[in-house]
């Protein structure tokens, strides 16, 4: 017996040393840069390298910044308006692309074209069209009779071009997610439904959207996660102004690392957004795994009700008349 339990071990062995090399490659690539930008965060690390430990420091000094303050709300501002606006269009150019008969695949590749683009090349678009001199946009504004808007000098209107730059790239996203789970939604309810009667309105969201909220779920954690770390356009667009207006954690974060130098500070500005992400990653977990239990309650109460369905009534039989034949 102990031959064959040592032979088991040592196969069991192999398993586990054939992922080391991915383990590695995480812990070099993940773990490592994690736990140094703790650790910088915990010092007064500067750009010429030198650094002393000093606890919580850093954490004491950003939360009692306001620029830290205005960029933190400026980011979740930023990820909560973002991906409201693009789940909305990416589910409902999902529900018209779903239901036309023609040239849906010339749509689907059309949809997705933005999605293409690197965030430098949108943000540097978006910056050309808003450009209040020679924009097109402000062009428009003035042949249409329209007054000219502060695109960049002004908070407002500033928050809200970069909103566009970014619902106009990234709701493709939305859309290709939602569009794949409507093609692989159960046609049975649907049908069953639209024979009971149920109206266009009553079957998008009696049926299609709880069938649809684990998809949603995920479209919306993966666009947080991203929206929470938003740069690059904020950085062509406005470069967080006018003032910090428009600033994002991640960019002032860059500003106060590489522009002044003080590592430590900013190391404890993404920190501190690590934190955010995570706390907001769970509450999505946390609501995507009881969407999914529901969504397998009402498939479990569907097929049972159809079961049910299927088996004849036998008090039918008892309450039906008996006839005789009489010759």
């Amino acid at each position: 017996m102990a031959a064959p339990q040592s032979r088991a071990a040592g196969g069991q062995w192999h398993k586990h040393l054939l992922l080391s090399p991915p383990l590695a490659f995480f812990a070099a690539f993940a773990l490592f840069p994690l736990g140094f930008t703790i650790y910088v965060s915990l010092s007064n690390w500067s750009i010429t390298g030198e650094h002393r430990f000093i606890g919580f420091g850093n954490y004491a000094t950003i939360l009692a910044s306001d620029t830290f303050r205005q960029s933190f709300l400026n980011t979740v501002v930023f990820a909560v308006v973002t991906v409201l606006l693009q789940y909305v269009l990416g589910l409902t150019l999902a529900l018209l692309v779903y239901r036309s008969t023609r040239g849906q695949s010339a749509l689907r590749l059309l949809l997705l074209v933005p999605m293409m683009f690197t965030p430098v090349v949108v943000g540097f678009v978006w910056k050309t069209l808003f450009d209040p001199s020679y924009g097109p946009i402000s062009w428009l504004f003035d042949r249409v009779g329209l007054p000219q808007v502060p695109w960049f000098s002004e908070q407002l209107p500033a928050m809200a071009a970069i909103v566009i730059a970014d619902v106009w790239q990234w709701t493709p996203f939305m859309f290709l997610i939602l569009f794949a789970a409507l093609r692989s939604l159960p046609t049975a309810p649907l049908e069953a439904a639209m024979v009971d009667g149920a109206s266009g309105r009553r079957l998008l969201f009696d049926h299609m959207l709880p069938m649809l909220l684990p998809a949603s779920m995920t479209a919306i954690l993966l666009r947080s996660i991203e929206a929470f770390k938003l740069f690059d356009v904020v950085y062509l667009m406005t470069g967080g102004g006018p003032g910090v207006k428009t600033s994002t954690v991640t960019l002032s974060a860059y500003f106060t690392g590489l522009r002044s130098g003080d590592l430590g500070t900013a190391a404890a500005m993404t920190t501190m957004l690590l934190i955010v992400v995570l706390i907001a990653t769970m509450v999505l977990l946390r609501l995507l795994f009881w969407a999914g239990r529901r969504r397998s309650r009402a498939d479990d109460a569907a097929a049972l009700q159809v079961e049910r369905d299927d088996v004849p009534d036998p008090t039918e039989a008892v309450d039906a008349p008996v006839t005789t034949e009489v010759r």
